[in-house]
């Protein structure tokens, strides 16, 4: 009787390729951003501020975007999964400023549940209507609705197709959002907290548009003109942030699509566009090869015949595919590298170490590690809802050991967990140049409109209720 053993892979050949390469781009960069440390300067009545993780994005993309000694693809691609489990390492970070000051943040509650109506403006209001006249087509109905993270793909894909208009609408603003949206936001942001028009706090809960990233680059510019509000700055960020990620997702569902749809036929009759013109940006000519002919010979009545033309001409653009969840060792695996980097980031911001950093890091991965775990039992609620709910419980009175809880996190910056994670950004940049090149001056113009209303809209929605 013979039996034939299952041959074992080595360990080694399971992990993401080039990930050493990755992680001492990301200690060098992201200490190197720490180094570079915080500047600004005046323009008219503010200022613009550039600190470490701003200069974290711009390093990582420079590496990732250079052609001297290219970054192999499956590094940028070790990156982005990297990235998944980070942002949510330092949104736990933040939910634990969240439940310290729940108290606080009670009494703006309404204020935090009808931002959410300022999106509306931002995207819908204001920003669908410039695409229409750009002759964006039926694109315009997917770049508009929302600002276009990641459920809003997964959505716009089911509920459309990944081939459609719409889809391809909502491709380029993903695109442009992950590239630039933290970049942005963090000027926009900083600029209008140095002049004073807004309320910081209004500010903070209008930078929670559902993306970590954004949200984060964003709330830290706010936080350096006022230094003395940090931690209240932050924590109204952060929970804006989790309504946009819980309630943002139905709203634009229900509420943000429906009228978009509407409101796009009125201004394709108020800009003589008419539903057939399907003049997809430049990420969008797949539709060149089923309709390219028919969309070229109807703008050219609307005078958008070299639109048309550019959109056919382009080739398809590829539709992020929804990941896997990483298995569990993984997760582990990434939890312990990401924190050293954090840690080492940590240690240059604050100008020093110690040994309670450690402890707090491991609590923060361990809550980390229990969201994804969590998460393979209820695959449609997303990690980061699930970290920030349990983080924010851990931090709040309801728990007895709250204040050795934020004992070992007292020491933790939050731009510090940040830095590593807009590095690894910027190093997984280099995988979408193409898509980049092929993004027509149209996509990036409408994601200027509906990032800046967005976040404006929302910021004077929570100035009226406060």
């Amino acid at each position: 009787m013979s039996s034939t053993a299952t041959p074992r892979t080595p360990f080694l050949r399971t992990l993401p390729p080039r990930l050493p390469l990755v992680l001492l781009l990301a200690v060098v960069l992201a200490a190197l951003a720490e180094l570079i440390g915080t500047y600004e300067f005046t323009i008219g009545p503010g200022k613009v501020i550039l600190f470490p993780i701003i200069w974290a994005i711009l390093l990582g993309s420079a590496v990732s975007l250079q052609r001297v000694a290219r970054l192999p693809l499956a590094a940028q691609r070790t990156a982005v999964g990297l990235v998944e489990v980070g942002i949510i390492l330092f949104i736990v970070r933040l939910a634990f400023l969240v439940g310290e000051k729940l108290d606080t943040l009670a009494d703006v509650s309404l204020a935090l549940a009808l931002q959410e109506v300022g999106h509306l403006f931002g995207s819908v209001i204001l920003a669908l209507p410039v695409a229409v006249a750009l002759g964006m087509g039926r694109s315009a109905v997917g770049a508009t609705y929302s600002i276009d993270r990641e459920p809003n793909m997964a959505y716009t894909a089911e509920r459309f197709g990944a081939d459609s208009p719409e889809y391809h609408g909502a491709l380029g603003i993903y695109v442009f959002g992950s590239v630039f949206g933290a970049l942005y936001l963090s000027v926009l942001a900083g600029f209008l907290a140095s002049t004073g028009w807004i309320s910081p706090l209004a500010l903070a809960m209008g930078t929670g548009v559902g993306s970590g990233s954004m949200m984060a680059a964003s709330a830290a510019a706010i936080a350096h003109s006022y230094p003395h509000m940090e931690e209240q700055i932050l924590a109204y960020a952060a929970a804006a942030n989790l309504v946009s990620e819980i309630a943002g997702v139905y709203l634009a569902i229900f509420v943000a699509l429906p009228l978009t749809q509407r409101l796009y036929r009125f201004w394709s009759r108020v800009f003589r566009r008419s539903d057939a013109v399907a003049v997809a940006t430049a990420t969008a000519g797949a539709t060149g090869a089923t309709g390219a002919t028919g969309a070229t010979g109807a703008t050219g009545a609307t005078g958008t015949t070299g639109a048309a033309a550019e959109a056919a001409a382009a080739p398809a653009p590829v539709a992020p595919a929804a990941p896997a969840p990483p298995p569990l060792w993984r997760v582990a695996l990434y939890l312990v590298l990401i924190a050293a980097v954090m840690l080492v980031a940590n240690t240059i911001n604050i100008r020093g170490f110690h040994a309670t950093e450690l402890a707090g890091f491991a609590l923060m991965a361990g809550v980390t590690f229990v969201a994804f775990a969590v998460k393979r039992l209820i695959p449609k609620t997303p990690a980061m809802v699930l970290a920030s709910l349990l983080g924010i419980l851990l931090a709040s009175p309801l728990n007895p050991a709250r204040d050795a809880v934020l004992g070992l996190v007292a020491d933790i910056q939050f731009l510090a967990t940040a830095t590593p994670v807009l590095v690894l950004v910027g190093l997984s940049i280099g995988k979408d140049s193409a898509v980049l090149k092929r993004l027509s001056w149209r996509v990036v113009l409408v994601a200027l409109v509906s990032f800046g209303a967005t976040f404006i809209f929302a910021a004077l929605m929570a100035q009226a209720l406060m």
